[in-house]
């Protein structure tokens, strides 16, 4: 359709190249990565650097500041220690050091350069963080592997020695008892979050949706009934089955899900090829949603978005800078009420249940003191001040900002049902997303090394929006997401039949009108089921 439009264009919506992404790719090196730990009671790991085919008078070793999928400043070189270089032959090399992450390495006469470190990895479990002790080793890459600048879209190895007797398990494993790995560039080395642990304490299943392979990885912290663990499998393939159908399913043949269960910490990162998830509750055979899988509703969503239809600053990624951009309110916003949906939409969660978790979200939108001073562009845009980033002074948090996860969430529900509504349930948000998939992901030409297509922008949004609903959205997002005008539930709910119910204090809740109309109906069906027909 055509309608006119404003430009939705500045330095805050257009992510800047940094100088190291900007500058032209020199002659490939051969990079090799090893990984041991020797002793796991030190929480130290070992890890050595082969670099070959050097050409320059310096080989430049960066260290990410931050890591894909948590926002947050990290500054991970501050756990490293025992750095050291030398050539091939053994002799050590000079090297001084620029900043906190950035070392400069001078290799002589020498084409090969030798680093090795260590990385003291003590953390509770997360998808940001690394461990290392008795149970287990788990690692996110960028809190462990530095790259060689300029170099990062190079192919690269890995070689794992684990302690005796421990298995090795993440998405690029291809058979039992692999150590060596291949990937195509560093981005993807960081990209795949590894747990090694004593054999026999993973529990490994798998299940086929839609021609790929889904394995389900459960280091669980106490004994499983098998009726539990089968429960847990089904329930998960619930989930892939239903989200595949929003999107086209993955481009991929493997996937992997990695679950830590009853073990310390707690979080879900997405990865392109696997999701790990940590979950402190250890499951009971009375659960009525056992840990693991409302996380696995919104990491898998991720396979998609954020992961392939990404945001113009998350892929290729800076990793010497944190990153500020504008649309996590789609990126995270939007997955989290698709993971939340998800569970009613493929049989796991009843339409009670729904309906409470919908007016949670509407509360939230409605009464955060922090919603009506941030907008959803702004609080993605600041995510780095509050995403897992340690605060040295007291802020005002509570009263000034309102997360981009709750905030996007309760614009996709508006705006599934607004679409809905709009179309007698023809369309739906799914709608909206593909057209913003169409933009991005199969956009030509590629825009980099790391995936097919480019980043979308606001602009984007808005269109893929606008697209599906058929009407011009520019002043509702003006409002909406730019600013921190609240937007009707009342309205909303209405279209598909329902009420909101304002308690004067507790939790609010969705009633059901009797006297709802075929098209309200319609709506209602729509939204609890995800079809658009």
């Amino acid at each position: 359709m055509n309608y006119p439009r404003a430009v939705v264009v500045s330095a805050l919506l257009v992510p800047q190249l940094s100088a190291a992404q900007a500058r032209p790719a020199a002659r490939p090196y051969h990079v090799d990565y090893a990984i041991a730990m020797p002793d796991v009671a030190s929480h130290l790991y070992s890890i050595t650097l082969e670099v070959s085919g050097v050409t320059g008078r310096t080989v430049n070793l960066q260290m990410p500041v931050w890591s894909p999928g948590r926002y947050g400043r990290m500054d991970f070189a501050k756990n490293v220690q025992d750095f050291a270089v030398s050539s091939a032959d053994g002799t050590p090399l000079r090297w001084d050091k620029v900043n906190g992450s950035l070392w400069h390495v001078f290799p002589g006469a020498s084409r090969s350069v030798r680093v090795s470190y260590r990385v003291f990895a003590n953390s509770p479990m997360s998808g940001t963080f690394s461990v290392l002790d008795s149970a287990h080793a788990n690692w996110n890459g960028a809190s462990l592997f530095m790259y060689v600048e300029g170099h990062k879209q190079d192919p690269v190895t890995l070689d794992v020695t684990p302690p005796q007797d421990w298995t090795i398990m993440n998405g690029a494993v291809r058979s039992a008892g692999q150590r060596h790995f291949e990937f195509p560039n560093y981005d993807l080395l960081i990209d795949t979050p590894t747990e090694v642990a004593p054999a026999g304490s993973l529990m490994l299943d798998s299940f086929v949706v839609d021609n790929r392979t889904y394995r389900v990885m459960v280091h669980h912290n106490g004994p499983v009934a098998a009726e539990t663990r089968a429960r847990f499998v089904h329930d998960v393939e619930k989930i892939v089955r239903y989200e595949n159908s929003v999107f086209d399913p993955p481009p991929l043949e493997e996937y992997t899900f990695l679950f830590n269960i009853g073990f310390p910490g707690g979080d879900g990162m997405e990865h392109l090829y696997s999701t790990q998830i940590q979950n402190r509750r250890v499951w009971t055979d009375t659960a009525t949603l056992l840990a693991g899988i409302t996380s696995a509703s919104h990491e898998y969503f991720h396979v998609w978005n954020v992961k392939r239809v990404r945001p113009a600053a998350l892929g290729p990624f800076d990793y010497t800078r944190e990153q500020y951009e504008p649309s996590l309110w789609v990126a995270e916003g939007w997955t989290q009420y698709y993971g939340m949906a998800a569970l009613r939409r493929a049989g796991i969660q009843d339409s009670s249940t729904f309906y409470s978790r919908m007016a949670g979200l509407i509360q939230d939108n409605l009464t955060a003191p922090g919603r009506t001073r941030t907008s959803a562009r702004m609080a993605s845009f600041e995510a780095p001040f509050w995403d897992g980033a340690p605060n040295a002074q007291p802020t005002n948090f509570q009263n000034t900002f309102f997360d981009y996860y709750t905030k996007g969430a309760g614009i996709a529900l508006y705006l599934d049902l607004f679409i809905r509504n709009r179309t007698g349930n023809t369309k739906s948000l799914d709608e909206a997303f593909n057209n913003l998939k169409q933009r991005s992901w199969n956009a030509l030409p590629k825009a980099s090394y790391y995936l097919q297509g480019r980043g979308y922008t606001e602009d984007d949004v808005e269109r893929a929006v606008s697209d599906a609903a058929g009407v011009n959205m520019h002043d509702w997002f003006e409002r909406h997401v730019g600013g921190t005008e609240d937007m009707d539930y009342d309205e909303a709910l209405g279209w598909a039949g329902l009420k909101l119910v304002r308690a004067d204090s507790g939790s609010w809740h969705i009633g059901v009108l009797p006297d709802a109309t075929p098209q309200q109906l319609r709506v209602r069906s729509g939204w609890l089921s995800g079809l658009a027909r």
